[in-house]
């Protein structure tokens, strides 16, 4: 019988606060709960978090999530990202199996099905990880996902690509070319939506809900403050993808 086709949202780059003051001048935690509120998220089989669910790793900015995330009806993955603080996060998410030597990495399976997270929080996939991923996607039958909060490549972004991108690429791209039933790679950090590919990975990369920053400027330039945010529609040998944007300037 064909597995059902499972509906995957990810936010990202939420970049909260300690508090409910703007965080560049912006209403973080107004934009975050325009994308979780969304209609467009109605339904979900899983929500993932993609990193930098803080934006200075504060007490106060997990202790708002993780209250807005106690009522979700489907089960939620997070990660970490540059802007967050692991031993901080686990007091209030729940990680417990999930942290191996300071890492955040973990496989999720749902519905019969494999989803893989990795920790990038330093900018690096350590060579542990990658070990680990390359082993354990080796005993999944069938297509898995991968999440992960850095792009593990450069998405012709002028400004994140300088400053920004992942600082072990080519070790990074060499394990995921291996891994032959890992074709969709989801990710964050950018402020951007991008779609990128190399060899047969396909990379999404997800806007933030907390700003968007101009793609084509090698120095920052906020291109919106309107948040976005992706659904996933993840069937067998399917896949579709949307980006969704508030009309909130």
């Amino acid at each position: 019988m064909e597995r059902r086709v499972l509906k995957i949202g990810q936010i990202s780059d939420t970049h909260i606060g300690e508090n409910a003051s703007p965080v560049q001048d912006i209403d973080v935690r107004k934009n975050f709960l325009t994308a979780y509120n969304s209609e467009t998220m109605k339904g979900l089989d899983l929500l993932v978090i993609s990193g930098d669910l803080a934006d200075n790793a504060t007490p106060g900015a997990y202790e708002f999530v993780a209250q807005v995330l106690k009522d979700c009806k489907v089960p939620v993955c997070v990660i970490p990202g540059n802007h967050d603080d692991l031993e901080v996060m686990e007091k209030y998410f729940d990680l417990k199996g999930k942290i191996h030597n300071g890492k955040c990495y973990y496989r999720y399976d749902i519905d019969g099905r494999s989803i893989f997270f990795l920790d990038s929080a330093d900018g690096t996939v350590s060579s542990e990880q990658l070990t680990w991923l390359e082993q354990e996607t080796a005993k999944v039958d069938g297509e898995v996902l991968l999440f992960l909060h850095h792009p593990p490549c450069h998405c012709d972004h002028k400004f994140m690509d300088l400053r920004y991108a992942m600082k072990n690429i080519e070790e990074v791209q060499a394990t995921l070319l291996k891994i032959k039933n890992l074709k969709h790679i989801f990710v964050g950090h950018y402020h951007s939506e991008m779609l990128e590919h190399f060899g047969d990975k396909t990379v999404y990369v997800t806007p933030s809900t907390q700003m968007q920053i101009d793609p084509n400027i090698s120095v920052f330039c906020l291109s919106s403050a309107a948040p976005g945010w992706r659904v996933i529609e993840w069937g067998e040998n399917f896949l579709e993808t949307k980006v969704y944007f508030s009309k909130t300037p």
